[in-house]
């Protein structure tokens, strides 16, 4: 069985921080070992060179595994592993 997300939904117990990482290495797994040093505070999509498409994915895998709607005018926001982290942790409370 092929199931593209095996994974029940993340929920607010899970670290965002893992969650973006992990999503962000499922989409592109060539890059999971640049994943652990990457810089927090820096624009991930430019650092790691990931496309439109990459981040629509990496931002609808995020909302399906916290249950909550990402809306797409926040997206330009969303640029660095920190801010996205404090968005998501937010937006649950």
């Amino acid at each position: 069985m092929n199931d593209s997300n095996p994974r029940p939904p993340a929920g607010q117990d899970a670290d965002p921080a893992t969650m973006i990482l992990a999503a962000i290495a499922e989409i592109a797994p060539e890059l999971e070992s640049e994943l652990a040093s990457l810089d927090r505070d820096v624009d991930f999509w430019t650092e790691l060179q990931l496309d439109s498409m990459d981040h629509l994915t990496v931002m609808t895998r995020l909302s399906e595994q916290t249950g909550r709607e990402i809306p797409e005018r926040d997206y330009p926001r969303l640029t660095t592993v920190n801010t996205l982290c404090d968005y998501l942790m937010a937006e649950g409370t």
